[in-house]
């Protein structure tokens, strides 16, 4: 097969390196791609900023650190943050072809690591020249393909869904607007101990990565402040560590939550259904976030989720809602 290098079929260029915490987020607005792997690199929608390039629709997006080589087709106008190339192809492509060289670039994935960035030599890299790209690419069409695997789910309330997602319709709201967040109490302010010596000691909640082993040990619920002593059935999210950050769940006993755990108090009546719907949501955004950038305070209030869940939802509408239609 004839190879020849990036720059070659595309312009490459560095983004606009902004930062998503200087920006002003908006449920409808710019897309903001980052590093990340998932939804289309994008981890937020922002407002429109003065003086900074837009990228059109159509580029490809590349993560040059981080998530190194995640390569995508951006559908709509975008901003990129730091340590994202923009590669604007030369001449004409079909978006199947432009996918096409997303996946060429993603497979060169294991030439990169923490400490070799892509940064340098991504213009150079080698990959399939324009004639060698395989028939069965340039004859496939994706709205035929959406077409056909929209018929094959065979439900009109996904598509429909799918729909009001996809054209921005449907409302969403900031985490900060649907809940109250409270934090927890630091470890160096109660007395804990590891076995719970009667009905007066609660579990003393720690962040973690399944429900099972959140409980750190056991306070006195006459020894802590009493607005820190929540009931069974409430909301909570952890706020901290690298393998457990942003995972959510609803509270099967009265508990304290430690320092490291937020909790979500409803603004309005919240049902345990909508309660365990959005602690899915919550911790679907698990990728916006890292052990160096933690989902605490406006991080976790600017998160965006339904405004409303619907009286039947099953966890694959759970996951259509959440993710953009261009995943």
């Amino acid at each position: 097969m004839r190879t020849c290098k990036v720059r070659e079929l595309f312009d490459v260029e560095y983004g606009n390196g902004l930062e998503l915490v200087k920006l002003e987020q908006a449920a409808v607005g710019i897309n903001f791609v980052a590093r990340g792997k998932k939804n289309n690199g994008v981890s937020a929608r922002v407002l429109p900023v003065i003086g900074e390039q837009l990228f059109k629709a159509g580029c490809i997006t590349v993560a040059v650190s981080g998530s190194v080589m995640e390569s995508f087709l951006q559908p709509a106008p975008f901003y990129t943050a730091y340590h994202v190339m923009v590669l604007t192809p030369r001449e004409s492509m079909p978006d199947a072809v432009k996918l096409y060289y997303c996946q060429c670039l993603r497979m060169n994935k294991f030439k990169y690591s923490y400490g070799r960035q892509a940064n340098e030599t991504l213009s150079d890299l080698q990959v399939p020249a324009l004639d060698e790209v395989p028939q069965s690419v340039l004859d496939f069409s994706i709205a035929d393909y959406a077409a056909e695997m929209r018929t094959a789910i065979d439900g009109a309330a996904l598509s429909e869904r799918a729909d009001r997602v996809s054209d921005g319709t449907e409302e969403r709201v900031a985490l900060g607007d649907l809940f109250q967040v409270v934090n927890g109490i630091a470890s160096t302010e109660v007395e804990r101990q590891t076995v719970r010596a009667n009905a007066n000691w609660v579990p003393f909640v720690r962040p973690s990565y399944r429900q099972s082993t959140s409980v750190d040990a056991y306070v006195n619920r006459y020894a802590v402040p009493q607005d820190r002593i929540f009931p069974k059935g409430t909301l909570y999210v952890s706020t901290d560590g690298q393998g457990s950050h942003t995972y959510a769940y609803v509270s099967a006993s009265d508990f304290v939550p430690n320092s490291n755990v937020s909790v979500l108090l409803p603004r309005r009546a919240m049902c345990l259904r909508e309660k365990l719907a959005y602690a899915l949501l919550i911790s679907a955004n698990r990728f916006r976030f890292s052990y160096g950038r933690k989902p605490k305070g406006e991080r976790l209030r600017a998160v965006m989720l339904p405004a409303a869940i619907p009286e039947r939802w099953n966890s694959a509408e759970v996951k259509d809602c959440f993710f953009d239609a261009a995943e």
